[in-house]
């Protein structure tokens, strides 16, 4: 009995351990959106914007994902994360280089919000604008 307590406990520690930084999750959702893919996005959102898109036809969805996704940096950098005290939200601001319309790149910036659900972060909210 000690022993599956002991074991139990074990599990809980490294799967408290194992909790993805927001870093990790935005980029998962970041290259779920690169590819427009739908269902790999909501795997990294907040329960309260995984819903937002599901009246959408799946047809009509997609377009509007791969249009999103032609309007993400490629990469990114983090420039600086803040994670509010008691750990309930956090917010990355990040840099990254976008193509314009004439192909030329230009410098864009990104600010993330997140909140944690059962223990996992979660995207929030993800806006990508011009610096």
């Amino acid at each position: 009995m000690l022993r599956s307590i002991v074991l139990a406990l074990g599990i809980m520690a490294t799967s408290a351990l194992a909790q993805d930084e927001p870093e990790a999750v935005y980029a998962k959702f970041h290259r779920a959106g690169l590819a427009a893919d739908y269902d790999g996005m909501r795997t990294y959102e907040c329960s309260a914007k995984a819903n937002e898109m599901d009246p959408i036809p799946p047809g009509e969805r997609k377009q509007i994902l791969q249009a999103l996704a032609r309007l993400l940096p490629r990469t990114y950098s983090v420039v600086e994360k803040t994670v509010e005290e008691g750990g309930k939200s956090a917010l990355l601001r990040l840099r990254g280089t976008q193509q314009d319309l004439d192909g030329k790149p230009r410098s864009v910036s990104g600010t993330i919000t997140f909140v944690k659900e059962k223990g996992e972060w979660k995207v929030d909210e993800a806006n990508w604008g011009e610096r």
